[in-house]
């Protein structure tokens, strides 16, 4: 009897487990990398057309969007570029009609697109999250239509030891974001919070999963004779008296590679105008390594970074490297490893074998940021080699807060060598770092042989800088960018442009080496392109924006001024294309996330895994509450007042404002006015006041009188006035992969929380009270199911038995960190089979899970139970549980007091 009931405990306890479970799945989930399968989604193709003409590379990419649902809808796709591109035309086409974009502020451009939003109108904005990352945004895709939208960029190949290359990112891969989430909404539609460190970590984070992206195809036209034309990527087809690559889910980026017949080594444009004058560009090359004299010493510090993101075909690269990096040392050479791991210096041999005795171990998260500050500080305790020990870093760079790294690289005070490594690493930031820090930067790819790879390496780490100088002849120069030329590796080249006179053929001294410079081709001109500068012009202005960006104390308006005059997208401009047909009279109200691929060879998830779990600690110090340029963060007050914790003159009184202050209490702007050097601002946001994000939109009712609108206006009589605050642009969050409903598409970087707020979380809130929630699902209010497996001991009428349970639960997230939940369980308490049933309350308690329930007993005796537990979760989906039960047990009309103490593990779903 006993044990019948208690089976029939355990089936309905299953039972119900199974059921939530199905139901949650309907729910929306922190989904993180991998999106909810089955969602109606918009899709993006892309097609990339490249025209190479020696340095200079022009591109045309065209994105197609497709909206398969029922209605209107907007889609925010978050995609790279190369570091150097400089955007300077963009159309959208909406069925028969393509309309070109304008060049505006950030701020103007924002709120020309909103307003076509609300009125329903085909619409897209471009904007820039770093130099190579950004944002496109398109609304009024019609239901079941196509939106189309072509950007036109100029880059720069990469030349080494007489081979070029061009490497084509398709893909924005998944970054580690530090801190601790800011707890307001976030400002862009990506799959990770917004944080103290990083305040716009949702904005270079785009949902993604395994094969999730749409295709690429890619094309390379060569305006010169080219031979030995190769991709180490992808398998290149001859296309069109040129080549083409075609990948199925743009999951890593495209690598290209060829020789030019008689490589051209400079070449010159005239002006725009006739005043304009030209401009020219020389490729300016360090000289090949040399090989160290003997009996030399070199000690090398090699950074590794064996972090989630590495796993996979970076660490196929990695591993291979890093032994012919140890190989390539001498027997007077030293070596000691950091970042991941921490091995002292000695011999090469010795730590290359302590290492492998580590690499199979998982290294955690890899904090760029805190380890490069850390690596300060003990070069600044070391004495003797290790003080002046050769930095080499090995990393894909795939972290958010990238400013705050180029400033912590810089102050390392020594060359930082940098090796990335990955199908998609984070190339500006590795870039930025080795400029910061006065050291040089190669990318690693799997067919490299990577023994000279590694001498090339070290030989850059072992000799001082080249020094490289242009000598322009009669071309007169002025206003040469860059003003001073970043340091090479050996064989490496720089492309080096500057305004002149004329132009017109000439010779030039570069490296001590003397040359012709040839005019260009005079180029087609582009519809609806914003300047009409030639491919040398845009990269003069590019390069001198970076610049002025780079400055310590960038003028806001100078740099944006600069921008519009010369028709580039910048942090500060953004180029945004507005239609004149309505196709959505109710303005567009869906809202949705393009999903990404994961790179590939990426293990997607062991990085949702470590991405999850907050790896913040008390006393960073210089690396909290800092905007990603290593500036203090300023907010905007409730009152919708600017300040900085220390006052601030009120913003100005716009209807934006208002407008933005009415549906929300947390907006704010990033100060443009830090003090980080090097590259630390190129990301910076405008500083004007930007529109409010689209989970803040007033939406205008729509003329069938939908029931998301509340009618609210806020009195200037136009039909935007006439506000939907519920609106149904929230799908976006279930459908897009990221969090529910924090995680909602939204332009702009927005900042932490004002430091009175700030400080009220941190009383609140711990580092392991956050993996805890995140590991349990609580603070998405989603449903949850859970399994555990023990024994113990039961205390009944002063004996002592041994005790074995099972208990099936699910639970329901409530928000706050708390969860309501009903378990079920199944004991062998000596030879008796007993069962019970209870609901109650479980709490995130800093590295714990604590519930308390009341319910009933059954089987040896029946009576109330009370049911205390706590749970150590170990790792995201096991944990370990400690639990009391205290039983009134009736039988036979006596009553007897029952302990029981089990231990055992739990598997969470």
């Amino acid at each position: 009897m006993r044990a019948a009931m208690a089976s029939v405990l355990l089936a309905a306890a299953i039972a119900a487990a199974g059921g939530v479970a199905r139901a949650g799945s309907e729910l929306p989930r922190h989904t993180g990398m991998y999106p909810k399968q089955g969602a109606p989604l918009a899709m993006v193709a892309s097609d990339v057309d490249v025209v190479v003409h020696g340095a200079i590379v022009e591109v045309s990419v065209t994105q197609s969007f497709r909206n398969d649902t029922d209605q209107a809808t907007e889609a925010t796709y978050i995609f790279p570029l190369p570091a150097d591109a400089a955007v300077s035309a963009m159309s959208m086409t909406l069925g028969a009609r393509t309309i070109h974009a304008a060049i505006a502020t950030r701020g103007d451009a924002r709120k020309r697109y909103e307003d076509a939003v609300s009125a329903g109108v085909g619409a897209t904005v471009l904007e820039q999250e770093r130099p190579d990352v950004f944002t496109q945004t398109v609304s009024a895709i019609p239901a079941h239509g196509t939106v189309a939208v072509t950007l036109r960029y100029d880059a720069t190949a990469a030349y080494h030891d007489g081979t070029w290359a061009l490497a084509v990112p398709l893909v924005v891969a998944p970054r580690y974001v530090p801190g601790t989430a800011s707890g307001r909404p976030t400002t862009g539609a990506g799959s990770r919070p917004d944080t103290d460190r990083s305040p716009d970590g949702s904005r270079v984070t785009p949902p993604s999963g395994p094969d999730a992206g749409g295709p690429t195809h890619v094309a390379f036209h060569f305006a010169d004779a080219v031979d030995d034309v190769a991709s180490p990527t992808h398998e290149l087809a001859a296309h069109g008296g040129g080549y083409a690559l075609t990948d199925a889910h743009s999951d890593h980026d495209a690598v290209i590679r060829w020789r030019a017949h008689d490589p051209a080594r400079g070449w010159s444009e005239p002006g725009a105008t006739s005043s304009d004058g030209g401009y020219a560009a020389v490729l300016v090359e360090a000289p090949p390594a040399v090989a160290r004299a003997a009996g030399s010493k070199l000690d090398v510090t090699l950074v590794l970074d064996r972090s989630a993101a590495s796993l996979g075909d970076a660490e196929a690269v990695a591993h291979p490297l890093v032994h012919a990096l140890a190989g390539a040392l001498g027997a007077h050479d030293s070596l000691a490893i950091a970042g991941s791991d921490h091995i002292a210096r000695q011999a090469a041999p010795g730590a290359l074998a302590e290492l492998e005795r580590v690499w199979a171990r998982p290294a955690g998260a890899f904090d760029l940021t805190v380890v490069l500050r850390d690596l300060r500080e003990q070069r600044a305790k070391a004495g003797g080699s290790a003080a002046g020990a050769a930095i080499v870093l090995v990393t894909g760079g795939l972290v958010s807060d990238d400013q705050a790294a180029i400033a912590a690289a810089q102050a390392v005070g020594a060359p930082i060598h940098v090796i990335g490594v990955g199908s998609a690493p984070n190339r500006a930031l590795l870039a930025a770092i080795a400029a910061a820090s006065g050291g040089t930067v190669r990318i690693a790819s799997p067919d490299d042989d990577l023994a000279a790879f590694a001498k090339d390496a070290l030989a850059d780490a072992a000799a001082p800088p080249a020094l490289l100088t242009v000598n322009w002849g009669a071309l007169s120069a002025s206003e040469v960018v860059p003003a001073a030329l970043p340091r090479l590796g050996a064989g490496q080249a720089r492309l080096v442009v500057a305004r002149v006179k004329a132009s017109r053929s000439a010779n030039a001294r570069a490296a001590g080496d003397v040359f012709a410079i040839a005019e260009l081709p005079a180029e087609k001109a582009v519809a609806g392109e914003t300047s009409a500068l030639g491919p040398l012009a845009r990269r003069w202005a590019r390069d001198r924006l970076d610049e002025l960006l780079a400055s310590p104390n960038p003028d806001a308006k100078v740099v944006e001024a600069f921008a519009l005059r010369y028709g580039l997208v910048s942090p500060y401009t953004s180029m945004v294309a507005i239609g004149d047909e309505v196709v959505d009279k109710g303005g567009v109200k869906h809202s949705v996330s393009v999903p990404v691929s994961v790179p590939a060879g990426m293990r997607w998830q062991a990085v949702d895994a470590q991405d999850r779990v907050a790896t913040e600690k008390s006393g960073e110090g210089d690396v909290s509450g800092k905007a990603p340029d290593g500036a203090p963060v300023k907010t905007v007050k409730e009152d919708g007042e600017r300040g900085d914790g220390k006052g601030g003159k009120p913003a100005k009184d716009t209807d934006h404002t208002r407008r933005e202050h009415d549906e929300s209490e947390h907006h704010g702007t990033r100060d443009t006015t830090g003090t980080a050097t090097s590259d630390a601002k190129k990301n910076a946001p405008p500083a004007e006041p930007e529109p409010p994000p689209p989970h803040q939109r007033k939406q205008p009712v729509a003329d069938d009188g939908d029931d998301d609108a509340d009618g609210r206006g806020n009195g200037d009589g136009d039909d935007e006035a006439k506000s939907a605050t519920k609106s149904k642009r929230h799908e976006h969050a279930a459908t897009s992969g990221a969090d529910a409903p924090d995680l909602e598409s939204s332009p702009g970087a927005t900042v932490p929380a004002p430091k009175e707020e700030a400080a009220a979380d941190e009383a609140t809130t711990d580092t392991g009270e956050l993996v805890v929630v995140k590991r349990s699902g609580y603070s998405d209010r989603g449903w949850g199911a859970h399994v555990d497996l023990g024994g113990g001991v039961v205390a009944t009428r002063g004996t002592v038995d041994g005790l074995g349970a099972l208990a099936v639960g699910v639970d329901r997230g409530v928000g706050g960190r708390s969860a309501l939940s009903i378990e079920g369980a199944l004991w062998l308490a000596g030879s008796d089979v007993q069962g019970q049933l209870a609901a109650g309350v479980t709490r995130a308690l800093w590295r714990v899970l604590a519930s308390a329930e009341v319910g009933v007993h059954l089987g040896d005796g029946v009576g109330p139970v009370v049911d205390l537990a706590a749970r150590y979760l170990v790792v995201p989906h096991v944990g370990v549980v400690l639990r009391y039960d205290g039983s009134l047990l009736f039988d036979r009309g006596s009553s007897d007091l029952d302990h029981a103490f089990t231990l055992g593990l739990e598997w969470r779903f």
